[in-house]
């Protein structure tokens, strides 16, 4: 990842966002109709193709179920086709049942990575009762595991509010290539746990020591109780920590917190479906669209 940025073409790239073009994938007409299947029940009309490109326009423009219909018939009247739009209903169930990739990014080219967790709201049933009357409101947590180098997301994942920040340390890190390498991850991972998942994967847990740290003597924590040393040595507060994180290269985590406002910023604080199946897919496709764009920033 480059450390300067070109803010000429970054300008161009943020300008060109807001123009209404759309370029259309030719395999979207080719499998606008779907696929005969064997099977029991009703076949599917339309294929997969289009129904992602239904998603993918929702998402960008934060449009309900129905406006999204309205907005697809307009584009195909436009383009002067005799397609037939998915309605909203059959964009909702077919949600569940979309075929997206099982990675990301391709693990052999993923050597550093980077997590961090923030959290989504949920406008379902309740909401506006809790808003009126109080009590507590409905909200999932968003975990992000990104690339060092690129920056892209390589998993995106929702879970309850409950789940712990670092109960995907393990999946992210298979997700990466086995060479030697770093994982970069705030104070929370510092436990013995991280440490050991991360050293069983050949990778060096950079976290900064919890207030009042000491040093361990089991084996692994070598590059652990160094770090206590240099944050005691340097004071102990949280500049020590802060400059230990230059030292070491931790600073370069903020291209998480980087990340987290980039999402919310497209997409908003929020989960547009209220059941959890439909909030995984949502949360993958979302990744898929800003892995999109950063290749196209890159290109």
């Amino acid at each position: 990842m480059q450390d300067k940025r070109n803010w000429s073409k970054y300008n161009k790239q943020l300008v060109n966002r807001g123009k209404i073009n759309f370029w259309v994938k030719p395999e979207v007409f080719k499998s606008w109709k779907a696929k005969k299947k064997k099977k029991n029940g009703h076949p599917f009309i339309y294929g997969e193709e289009v129904i992602k490109a239904m998603r993918y326009i929702r998402f960008k423009f934060h449009l309900s179920l129905r406006k999204t219909e309205g907005f697809f018939l307009s584009l195909i009247a436009i383009m002067n086709m005799l397609h037939a739009v998915p309605c909203y209903t059959q964009l909702c169930r077919r949600m569940k049942k979309l075929s997206l990739p099982k990675e990301l990014l391709d693990k052999r080219n993923i050597t550093d990575i980077v997590l961090d967790t923030t959290g989504l709201k949920v406008h379902g049933e309740g909401e506006w009762r809790a808003e009126k009357y109080g009590g507590k409101k409905s909200w999932r947590k968003l975990h992000l595991v990104l690339d060092f180098e690129t920056g892209q997301l390589m998993l995106a994942e929702i879970t309850e509010k409950y789940v712990h920040d670092t109960t995907y340390l393990e999946k992210a890190l298979q997700g990466a290539n086995g060479k030697k390498g770093k994982v970069l991850i705030d104070g929370i991972a510092d436990s013995r746990r991280c440490y050991e998942t991360a050293a069983k994967y050949n990778k060096h847990l950079l976290t900064p020591p919890k207030q009042g740290a000491v040093l361990r003597r089991e084996s692994g924590y070598e590059k652990r109780n160094e770090a206590v040393k240099v944050v005691r040595g340097l004071g102990g507060d949280r500049l020590a920590k802060s400059i230990w994180g230059k030292l070491v290269g931790y600073n370069r985590r903020v291209i998480a917190e980087s990340m987290m406002s980039r999402w919310k910023r497209l997409y908003g604080g929020s989960l547009k479906s209220r059941c959890g199946a439909r909030q995984r897919v949502e949360v993958t496709i979302k990744a898929m669209m800003i892995n999109k764009m950063i290749a196209a920033q890159a290109a």
